[in-house]
């Protein structure tokens, strides 16, 4: 994992000794969201910050006596020792607020340090499959997970992927039918958000610059930012979105698309659907643009189904019993007719 050197270290240290300005913690961010492995560090050393053990590598740091071994230090240095410790003729010398904090940073870094070498001795690389337009693969995972690749996207799994290490990312969308594994979690991490489960099967989707969605078929899921540990549980039926920066937790509603899952099953089916609702679940499954031009027929309703659809196939269909007009101008289709009420 390449983490411009220093400057990760650094920053990182500022941020679990609670001494990072806006601009670290944005960098961080950034960082974390991009390279998963860069995540895992940075958890692992607020736990060892914490003075939790790390189970992956048996590291069970005693931080609580270094932090108070630390702050005796200060303590001495800002006359500010307990009545019992000092003496009767202290000497003062007032540290500079800067330097407490530099020695707060460098404490962490320590503490980075030896994070960074203890996860180096199990540091993997990552083995990626991708998509291009009008194409899917269907990946098998060494702990008997099942994940469907749907067109343009790229799915990524480390090359020594186990039941201690169920750690994947994915740009685009996919459909997971995640194995139980001994209670051990399975992470995704997809543009700046994380989807944690146990066993349980979801769809995905998560392309570059477009809203994070994940919609539940079986078991539950948690769904939450990258950044944050404020995540919304999804059960079957439910899904979670995730859209604009500034909102901190995702939504949680019951699925509004019915067929979510078309691109893998290869069917559309429409039961008694507004044409509104229609031409937006086209408009992913065929990735194209739709205008409805005349309002009132978003009120018109459709009952039909489709087995490998086609789109010229799905527009005459609702030309002929919609009593529709639909033509193209440039990339996208327009749609006209009467209306209902």
């Amino acid at each position: 994992m390449e983490k411009n050197g220093q400057d990760f270290w650094e920053k990182l240290a500022r941020e679990v000794s609670g001494n990072a300005a806006e601009a670290d913690k944005t960098w961080l961010r950034v960082k974390r969201e991009q390279d998963p492995e860069a995540e895992t560090v940075a958890e692992q050393t607020k736990k060892v910050w914490a003075g939790i053990a790390l189970p992956e590598t048996g590291y069970e740091p005693d931080v609580e006596k270094g932090w108070q071994r630390f702050q005796l230090k200060v303590q001495t240095r800002t006359g500010e020792m307990p009545e019992t410790a000092k003496p009767k003729a202290p000497v003062v010398r007032k540290m500079p607020l800067s330097a407490v904090y530099g020695i707060a940073a460098s404490l962490a870094l320590f503490i980075l340090v030896g994070i960074y070498f203890i996860t180096r001795a199990t540091s993997h690389h990552w083995t990626e499959v991708t998509t291009a337009a009008n194409e899917t693969k269907t990946i098998m995972l060494a702990d008997g997970s099942k994940v469907s690749l749907n067109q343009n996207s790229t799915f990524a799994y480390p090359e020594n992927f186990q039941k201690e290490n169920r750690t994947v990312k994915l740009t685009g969308e996919a459909f997971f039918e995640v194995a139980k594994a001994e209670g051990k979690r399975f992470t995704i991490f997809a543009q700046g958000t994380k989807t944690e489960v146990i066993g349980t099967s979801f769809n995905l989707r998560a392309y570059d610059k477009k809203e994070v969605k994940v919609q539940v078929v079986t078991g539950k899921v948690a769904f939450a930012r990258t950044e944050t540990d404020d995540a919304v549980f999804l059960t079957p039926g439910q899904e979670g979105v995730i859209g604009e920066k500034t909102v901190a937790k995702p939504a949680k509603k019951v699925i509004a698309e019915p067929n979510f899952q078309a691109w893998k099953t290869k069917q559309l089916n429409f039961n008694n659907q507004r044409l509104e609702q229609i031409t937006a679940e086209l408009e992913t499954y065929f990735n194209i643009e739709i205008e409805i031009q005349n309002p009132a027929l978003n009120n018109c309703r459709f009952t039909t189904s489709f087995q490998e659809p086609e789109l010229q196939e799905v527009l005459d269909i609702l030309t002929m019993t919609g009593n529709l007009t639909i033509t193209k101008q440039g990339e996208k289709y327009l749609v006209n007719g009467k209306g209902c009420n």
